[in-house]
């Protein structure tokens, strides 16, 4: 190895300039082993450095012709396990350049270390080649040295080609090769590579091999795996080791086996030295909190502090959680205090937890006081503050403090990008949201499925499908988070054939979908009213068994009603072995659609004895009951009873249910009044309610007077102009009429033909009227003329109350309507030629 000068510094250079691969052959490398560290060299701090000092004492003369390998091994020892990895690094190239005998070195394992923690895989790959050259990796130390100092700069696939080429390997070699992979997120090679050493090299794993498999079957949740590990752990006599039973109790929560982890836990507590250790109980007390048990976490905590054990910040994160789960403030108040009197809120963590908790509990103000008087604001208690505005219904705050972030730190993170996206989403602000995309694509984050998922739910709340359907596209490769926001994106739009579509695709890509896809396909089902496709929806879950999940059983029930068939609603509320307040407002809504009035008001009796709490939604659902039954004095006793007993504020869509309780009884004073007193701002539906009962029952003069607020409020909306034409249709006046259909045309306004549909034999078949597409429309209309027919014989006789000249909207000709009590006939007028349909 000849060694050179590199502009004043020295520098390592092979005979050729080589660098060695992982498989031993060679390539031509541009810059030689060590020509890259003449900086390390002329750096002038060099002679201040307290271990360059030791080197003058150890008798390491920069001027001296030889020096005893052993010292500059020690000497380098000495800097890598000070953390100079620097220094040791230019002790080797001095000692090199000094033409001592490397062969002799002994110390290549601490050299490689040295390399290893630079974290620069290029260096990494150097060494490699330089002690492969050597001749030295003949010796398991030096492999396994490398093989860590891959791992530690990420070069997993230099770190399997390098394993999978070793003529030997040790306890360590496998140990280092299962962490590296549990560490690198490759959680199933990890247990692959566990499984490996004891079946097919029959090398008997340590608690190093044993707590990485275990953390590998934590992040899986690989119940199956982690049992087995245990069994191993208690035949090696491991499981008293307090290292080991953090693991299994770990595992065992993360994998939602909280009796074996508390078996586990009564079975070693009672040992004084692991009774000691705040570790086992955090690890316990987060358990208890993840799967919700959490008046057990609370016990647990109590239990902590009357042994006199002093929680620590990871114990305080985790009670502070379980103050957020049971959005419990007082008792998060009381952990506030407690935070404060042991110093433990200074840590970023914990007040991160308590600014979370007081959002989660309703008290935003505190929690921004919180992260307004921090000291040691991190990107992560950033984005939990703008998470937690976009979240609690302040998503001006949320973009605000978004703002003052750029302003302070000038860059962002995926998670403070998903919050500000979730902000412009409650907002539909489409101009602030497309300037978050520009960053998203500038910052390089478009590829990330999680911000493209926000994204598309972005756009489609916006009702921009086009710009969701672009990003979800563009997305290299869809997930089930990806495929849901594009669902539900086409679901909430009324896109409900593309929502169909890409259910159908998302499976053919293998993305099995979860409680939320069936949810938005249940809408789907529920707003087409297609009973089969319900049925069909409901046989997966069963199949599934998804139907155990509350969101999936109160969307069947909303479903089945809103097709049809409350007996199926009913069958499924009966069946449900838990219930949440959605599951019976959800039945309370279908049984008062199908106007079974009495038992809506039995049911909602057994509601309150269940200790459910009603609210907007229940009492909505019982005034529509009484509504659609016509029964005005139930409706005002639960109107009463909703104020009074349960100290509820009417809202808009209760007083809406009042409206048109009142309007269907004929009782359009009462009606008018309640729109003119309550405290909310009226809206076109309720004032159109009320137009629909003016029409109803004949009033004129209150319909006109409805109809100019009606056109105030919404001038573009052609139905409440059509109804309003209709009244006075019926009445006769045909100026009027003609004035309202003049200003139908004038504004440009079209109507949106109604249409009817029906399945039959799963083929869905669209009709509207006057429509000759079908491929049956011959005999279609000749059936409804026999119907029409019969329907006469049994003795129905029409009585033609108004024949008038109408404009058809759609078409763009005159239509002349007949209208009875029970049927419009329309027929295209053509010179005095009619032809006539229903």
């Amino acid at each position: 190895m000849a060694v050179v000068r590199a502009q004043g510094s020295y520098a390592l250079r092979p005979s050729e300039a080589l660098q060695c691969n992982l498989t031993g052959a060679t390539t031509p490398c541009s810059v030689s082993f060590t020509s890259k560290f003449h900086a390390f060299c002329s750096k002038s701090q060099f002679l201040e450095n307290p271990c360059r000092k030791s080197i003058s004492r150890s008798g390491f003369s920069m001027s001296c012709s030889r020096v005893d390998v052993l010292s500059a091994g020690e000497l380098i020892k000495g800097c890598v396990e000070g953390g100079n990895c620097e220094d040791a690094i230019v002790i080797y190239v001095k000692m090199v350049e000094l033409g001592l005998p490397v062969e002799e070195f002994q110390f290549f394992p601490m050299l490689i270390k040295a390399f290893g923690g630079l974290s620069d895989i290029g260096k990494a790959r150097e060494i490699h080649g330089h002690v492969l050259k050597l001749g030295v990796l003949c010796d398991i130390y030096d492999v396994n040295s490398l093989l860590g100092v891959y791992w530690k700069c990420g070069a997993v696939e230099d770190a399997l080609q390098m394993f999978e080429k070793m003529s030997q390997r040790d306890l360590v070699s496998w140990n280092t090769m299962i962490s590296g992979l549990c560490h690198s997120g490759d959680y199933m090679s990890s247990l692959v590579m566990f499984r490996r050493m004891i079946q097919d090299h029959w090398v008997l794993p340590n608690r190093v091999a044993c707590f990485s498999a275990l953390t590998s079957c934590s992040s899986v949740q690989s119940l199956a795996h982690g049992r087995e590990i245990h069994g191993f752990v208690v035949k090696r006599w491991l499981d008293t080791d307090q290292f080991m039973v953090t693991g299994l109790i770990d595992m065992y929560m993360k994998c939602g086996d909280v009796k074996n982890a508390e078996h586990v836990y009564r079975n070693i507590i009672h040992e004084e030295s692991i009774r000691e250790n705040t570790v086992i109980w955090n690890v316990m007390i987060s358990g208890y909190v993840s799967n919700g048990c959490w008046p057990q976490a609370a016990e647990l905590f109590l239990e902590m502090l009357a042994i006199g054990l002093l929680p620590d910040t990871s114990t305080m994160v985790a009670i502070t959680v379980l103050c957020s789960q049971l959005m419990d403030l007082a008792f998060g108040k009381q952990i506030h205090k407690f935070c404060l009197s042991t110093q433990l809120n200074t840590d970023v963590r914990v007040e991160t937890a308590l600014m979370d908790m007081y959002f989660k509990c309703g008290d935003s103000r505190t929690g921004l006081e919180i992260f307004r008087r921090s000291l040691n604001r991190n990107m992560v208690m950033w984005g939990a503050a703008i998470s937690n505005f976009a979240q609690s219904s302040h998503p001006h705050e949320a973009l605000n403090l978004f703002h003052n972030y750029i302003l302070e730190h000038g860059f962002v993170d995926s998670v403070i990008i998903l919050a500000v996206l979730r902000a412009c989403s409650s907002l539909t602000v489409k101009p602030k949201g497309m300037e978050i995309h520009g960053l998203v694509v500038k910052l390089g984050f478009n590829s990330d499925v999680f911000v493209a998922s926000a994204l598309v739910d972005f756009y489609a709340k916006c009702r921009d499908m086009e710009s969701a359907e672009k990003v979800f596209h563009r997305l290299p490769a869809r997930d089930l988070v990806s495929w849901n926001a594009l669902i539900s994106g086409y679901t909430q739009n009324e896109y409900l054939d593309e929502a169909l579509k890409a259910f159908l695709e998302m499976q053919v890509e293998v993305i099995r979908p979860n409680t939320v896809t069936v949810s938005s396909i249940l809408s789907v089902c529920a707003q087409l009213s297609i009973m089969m496709l319900c049925k069909e929806v409901h046989g997966y879950l069963l199949r599934q068994e998804f139907e155990s999940n509350v969101l999936v059983s109160n969307s069947l029930i909303t479903t089945y009603a809103k097709c049809g068939d409350i007996t199926s609603s009913r069958n499924v509320f009966e069946k449900m072995p838990e219930r949440n307040e959605v599951t019976w407002n959800s039945i309370l809504l279908g049984l008062g659609m199908h106007g079974h009035a009495d038992e809506t008001f039995v049911l909602f009796l057994k509601m309150e004895a269940a200790g459910m709490k009603p609210d907007h939604a229940t009492f909505t659902a019982l005034l529509s009951a009484c509504s659609h039954a016509g029964r005005v004095q139930e409706g005002l006793k639960y109107f009463q009873h909703m104020v009074e007993d349960y100290k509820i504020e009417p809202q808009l869509e209760q007083y809406t249910c009042m409206v048109d309780l009142l309007g269907r009884a004929g009782h359009l004073k009462h009606a008018y009044d309640i729109i003119s007193t309550m405290p909310c701002a009226p809206d076109d539906r309720i004032w159109g309610s009320l137009l629909g009962s003016c029409k109803i029952h004949g009033d004129e003069r209150l319909a006109e007077v409805v109809a100019d607020h009606i056109f105030k409020l919404d001038p573009t909306n052609i139905g409440y102009r059509t109804l309003l034409a209709n009244l006075y249709e019926d009445y006769g006046k045909w100026n009027e009429v003609t004035r309202v259909r003049s200003d139908i045309k004038g504004v440009g306004l079209k109507k949106t033909p109604g249409c009817s549909w029906i399945e039959v034999d799963n083929n869905l078949h669209t009709f509207t009227a006057g429509d000759h597409s079908h491929n049956e429309s011959e005999e279609i209309y000749a059936t409804v003329e026999s119907l029409t027919t019969e329907i006469r014989k049994a003795g129905y006789i029409p009585q033609l109350q108004t024949a008038g000249v109408v404009l058809d909207e759609v078409h763009g000709e005159d239509l002349i309507t007949f209208k009875d009590k029970g049927f419009v006939f329309l027929g295209a007028s053509t010179n005095n030629h009619q032809k006539v349909s229903i």
